[in-house]
């Protein structure tokens, strides 16, 4: 006879356990960061949403933790999540986990995975077995109780509504009604998308319309028309414009822009090359950089990959330049990756990379035979893009034994220096590896004979191990991984023939500028108009013009008014007004003051 209440026991045991395992990312949550809206979305709107669960689904609970077992298999990694960087995961953070390959996922997690993956394992078999205990107890949830519960729940759900719309009240009256009108339930909205486990559900929701619709604007490129021209009188010469694009190079490391290891030595003793010296990126994922600097008029918060225009590819070629694009890295599909799809736009494709990420070889020398190539295919003029390895994880693999320069590495034998000097040797080495790699690249141009110039940037930063950080990788939202190398090459014949190019390119060259200006000044180096073509964002031209340099991770934050944390350097919206808002495009401002 006592058989059904110990098995009841068990069961009520384990639905707690499985309640408690879905709040631990609120509650981790919560741990760091106490504001009001926090304990709104991390506490009360998930436990009166659970509440609701149960008591909705009161007489067959275990139906309820069969419906919470998917987010049971996934609390442990949001908890660990939000343990490293102290927010929520978002609809960006699952676009960047479609777009990573198993060895960067390796790399991140490094010695927890194993023991991740088996607790995230063990969290699908707390929710399955706390439905099968329920199921064969015959548990239910009925009486006074239950009904108690469940408007407790919806109480709870309305009073932060209701707060947010009586605030809204005694806000400053906006230019639009209806958009300060629908402020209180966007936000209501945000805070049930933040929470865990019910957050979940919006977010993959809004990931997949910004994939599909990536899809279907990629579907419209090929009637998308610039109506580019070029200006100016017609050269006696051929030209030939490269577009190199690097991977996860920080400025810091780069003995250009004043660090104090020779990591430049072939670049450094270069004529008519011009370092710009103040560049950031927007985002510190590829999957929203490299839309930035190949598309525009594109804002600069949006986080999805696609924008409704073509790329500098359609434009250059719209202009009659016979388009390239050479890659070593990893061909994904045409319209599977974002990179692949604007990759498709060139005139000629071509992927080096055939093997994996986890193997040495794939070398960013192998770009090299390709230009050549692409110079002696045709005489045509020529836009061509370079998208290097540059310094991606395993840093050791992404440059040959040669270029051990700084030692000891990630792969010198144990007990050889710290970790955070190897990582920094390591790393430091695919920097001079890069930097070999542009002055051969260079050195092909010089060769070519051509009026001709080069524009290189890094997609974004990276962030190594300090002695007060032991973070590595990109994607957190740090100082190094916004501040990006950039730096312009030209050839004589260049300088001789678009001086007035070279003049307003080096007038620029010290300003706070970012990758949302790439495009623009792509299409005036080029010498390439199109009747939309906004010169403000052109740093080949006397009328550039300072924009707010936003950057974003999970928050929107002006990168010049921003403060930095102490430990992995963070960027955090500052004490100035405006450090911190939801991005308004549009606009150009002074720039800030040193």
């Amino acid at each position: 006879m006592t058989e059904f209440p110990v098995r009841r026991a068990l069961a009520a045991t384990f639905i707690a356990l499985l309640i408690a395992l879905a709040m631990l990312p609120n509650l981790v949550w919560l741990a760091h960061d106490t504001t009001g809206s926090v304990w709104v979305a991390a506490l009360v709107l998930p436990l009166a949403l659970l509440a609701l669960l149960f008591a909705f689904l009161g007489r067959w609970p275990w139906l309820a933790c069969l419906l919470l077992a998917p987010f049971a298999l996934l609390a442990p990694l949001e908890t660990f999540y939000i343990a490293q960087y102290h927010h929520p995961t978002s609809a960006q953070i699952i676009a960047t986990i479609v777009a990573t390959n198993p060895l960067e996922a390796r790399e991140y997690f490094g010695r927890v995975l194993v023991p991740l993956a088996i607790v995230l394992l063990a969290g699908l078999a707390l929710a399955l077995l706390a439905a099968w205990l329920s199921f064969r107890a015959r548990l239910r949830w009925r009486g006074a109780s239950r009904i108690g519960v469940f408007c407790a729940g919806i109480l709870a759900l309305l009073i932060p509504l209701g707060a947010g719309y009586a605030a809204s009240r005694h806000a400053v009256a906006s230019a639009s009604e209806s958009a300060s009108a629908s402020a209180p339930l966007r936000d209501y909205g945000d805070s049930i998308k933040q929470g865990f486990p019910f957050g979940v559900i919006p977010r993959v929701v809004e990931y997949r319309n910004e994939w599909d619709g990536m899809r279907a604007e990629a579907a419209q490129f090929k009637s998308f028309s610039f109506h580019a021209r070029r200006v100016g009188p017609p050269l006696h010469q051929r030209q030939v414009y490269v577009l190199v694009i690097g991977e996860s190079s920080r400025r810091a490391d780069w003995q250009l822009f004043g660090y104090d290891r020779p990591t430049n030595p072939e670049l450094s003793k270069l004529q008519n090359l011009v370092p710009i010296r103040r560049f950031i990126t927007s985002w510190p994922e590829s999957i929203a950089a490299i839309p930035m600097i190949l598309t525009r008029r594109k804002p600069i918060m949006a986080w999805d990959a696609p924008w409704h225009e073509a790329s500098v590819l359609r434009a250059m070629a719209e202009a009659g330049y016979e388009t390239y694009w050479i890659s070593n890295q990893q061909a994904i599909g045409e319209f599977d990756s974002p990179v692949s799809m604007y990759a498709y736009e060139a005139q000629h494709v071509e992927w080096l990379n055939h093997a994996s990420w986890t193997a040495p070889g794939s070398y960013d020398e192998d770009l090299i035979q390709p230009l050549k190539d692409a110079l002696h295919a045709s005489n045509h003029d020529l836009f061509i893009v370079l998208h290097m390895m540059g310094s991606h994880v395993k840093y050791d693999y992404r440059y040959p034994p040669s270029f051990t320069h700084f030692k000891p590495t990630q792969v010198s034998p144990p007990g050889e220096g710290s970790t955070i000097e190897r990582a920094r040797n390591s790393y430091d080495n695919t920097i001079l590896y890069t930097d070999h790699v542009l002055a051969q690249v260079i050195g092909v141009l010089k060769a070519s004979g051509a009026v001709t110039a080069l524009w290189y940037e890094s997609d974004h930063g990276e962030l190594i191990p300090t002695p007060t950080c032991d973070k590595e990788g990109h994607g957190v939202g740090t100082k190094p991984e916004y501040e990006i190398p950039a730096l312009f090459w030209y050839s004589d014949a260049y300088q001789q023939d678009f001086p007035q190019r070279v003049a307003a390119l080096k007038s620029n060259a010290d300003k706070r500028t970012l990758s949302a200006d790439t495009f623009e000044s792509l299409i005036d180096m080029a010498g390439v108009t199109f009747p939309s073509h906004d010169e403000s964002w052109s740093l080949f031209s006397p009328d550039w013009r300072y924009h707010t340099r936003w950057v974003a991770q999970t928050r929107h934050i002006d990168f010049d008014t921003a403060r930095f944390g102490k430990d992995c350097q963070r960027v955090l919206p500052g004490k100035k007004p405006g450090s911190e808002s939801r991005f308004v495009p549009g606009g150009t401002q002074a720039e800030p003051q040193s």
